[in-house]
């Protein structure tokens, strides 16, 4: 009996030893919840992809709320995609990207190249696949 006792208090502390050093490793690429920054952001066509995607929405969501900022929308008007200049990814419970959206103001009058922060979140295991916009807001930089 005392040599049970100790085998599953010897076989206890293992697992408390290897346990304490796996959380002591700093998160691995693609970990949950680190961010990391997708260096071909520009070029990535997945990337890309989310842009075009994050200003679609956010024109079908200004359709929808009747044309005005009035559906909590701070970006008023139309937008057409121009580019990403930069793009993170977070694993969460699916990959939520970070984008930098530049797009331009449609229709007559429109101004030059704004910077937007984007945030998309993919769910890939949905099928079809499940893309949601988080956030759409004007860039400070």
């Amino acid at each position: 009996m005392a040599a049970s006792a100790s085998a599953i208090s010897l076989l206890l502390l293992a697992t408390l030893a290897i346990a304490a050093a796996e959380t002591t490793q700093p998160l691995a690429h693609g970990a949950t919840g680190g961010r990391t920054t997708i260096k071909d952001a520009s070029t990535n066509k997945l990337v890309k992809s989310l842009g075009r995607f994050a200003v679609a929405e956010h024109n079908r969501r200004l359709r929808h709320g009747g044309g005005s900022a009035g559906n909590g929308d701070p970006i008023p008007v139309r937008l057409a995609f121009t580019a990403v200049a930069a793009a993170q990814k977070q694993v969460v419970s699916g990959v939520k990207y970070y984008l930098k959206v530049i797009a331009r103001e449609r229709g007559a009058g429109a101004g030059g190249d704004r910077p937007i922060d984007a945030v998309v979140v993919v769910k890939a295991w949905v099928k079809p696949e499940s893309r949601e916009l988080v956030s759409f807001m004007p860039s400070p930089k």
